[in-house]
């Protein structure tokens, strides 16, 4: 059975990078503190999952989507507050679960724990470059610099902070892992 992704058109593909055009969807957001990317996919798993897994108003199982993403915090809007700046710890991070269609933020089960907001998330266009494996540091380190240079070899202008998203669960064996980073852009 196939895990449902949030819906896009790839306008452009280019060896492990592609151009997309994301509709709007919905996520689920936890703000954790940890020292990497996988650190905080690690922190910020446990408490989306509870929420899917009915801890919440209705006490509705979600269905498991893919993919689960983080974000440093001091470049992203937290739901229900003001914009985080960048004087935060840059060991903040927003981890994202994506929620399945069909759902609408009228409809979707309110979450009993506090920590847990929902977010929509409007339609977009999104660099992506694709690497094996878990999140080290260096890894999505390196993947960033690339993708930021493919932006530019492109004409795209960088418009958010890279987010890392993980497709496949952790005992899936790292070789055959789907990870990726995004950034956020528009045409020049």
């Amino acid at each position: 059975m196939a895990v449902e992704t949030p819906k896009y058109e790839v306008l452009k593909h280019e060896g492990s990078y592609e151009l997309r055009r994301y509709a709007g969807y919905l996520t689920a957001n936890v703000l954790v503190t940890a020292g990497d990317y996988g650190g905080a996919m690690s922190a910020g798993f446990n408490p989306l999952a509870d929420y899917t897994f009915g801890n919440n108003r209705v006490a509705d199982r979600i269905s498991m989507t893919a993919p689960v993403t983080a974000g440093r915090a001091c470049c992203q809007k937290i739901p229900m507050t003001v914009p985080v700046t960048a004087q935060q710890s840059e060991e903040q991070y927003v981890v994202s679960f994506t929620m399945p269609g069909g759902y609408s933020m009228d409809d979707l089960p309110q979450p009993n724990n506090a920590a847990v907001s929902i977010e929509p998330v409007a339609a977009h266009l999104a660099a992506v470059a694709r690497f094996g494996g878990g999140f080290t540091a260096s890894k999505v380190a390196q993947a960033q610099t690339q993708l930021e240079s493919w932006i530019v070899e492109q004409g795209l202008t960088a418009v958010g902070e890279p987010i890392v998203a993980q497709y496949d669960p952790p005992w899936k064996p790292g070789f055959a892992r789907r990870s990726e980073i995004m950034i956020v852009v528009e045409q020049v």
